[in-house]
């Protein structure tokens, strides 16, 4: 498994990593996160996003987002063929360990309820829930994982 900094040229890459993840199978979930993956690239500035690489394809990625002095885990996705694997389970602690050297004492999480046992078995707590809004139509789980 090797981790490194994602560029522009990895959009391609994750937005079909994203369109084709078996996390959003309900018909609303599936069109959200299609129309989402269509329209977004890797950016260019504070927003960061860590790939990881299996030979030469990519199999799994996250972005981090300032959220004040913490950092907001914006996405999280492996490959379905990766799923199970422990690819995810390192790649959550890549994100744990960046967002500590970026300073945060927490990361907030607003999770696909399909995937917050997966946050929860990570060590992140529920603190509430996020009410539908940024093209999303439904209420989300709302988690928070304490950094050492």
């Amino acid at each position: 498994m090797t981790l490194r900094r994602a560029s522009p040229a990895d959009t391609a890459a994750l937005r079909a990593l994203m369109a084709s993840s078996n996390g959003y199978e309900r018909p609303a979930a599936r069109a959200m996160i299609v129309a989402f993956a269509s329209g977004w690239s890797v950016p260019d500035c504070a927003h960061e996003v860590w790939v990881v690489e299996e030979g030469a394809a990519i199999g799994a990625f996250f972005a981090l987002i300032p959220h004040g002095a913490d950092q907001e885990l914006d996405l999280f996705f492996t490959a379905n063929t990766a799923q199970g694997t422990g690819v995810g389970r390192r790649l959550f602690q890549a994100m744990a360990d960046r967002a500590s050297a970026l300073g945060a004492s927490c990361v907030v999480i607003s999770s696909n309820p399909e995937a917050a046992g997966f946050y929860r078995r990570m060590g992140a707590v529920d603190v509430g829930v996020t009410p539908p809004g940024d093209g999303i139509a439904w209420a989300r789980p709302r988690l928070k994982l304490l950094l050492q």
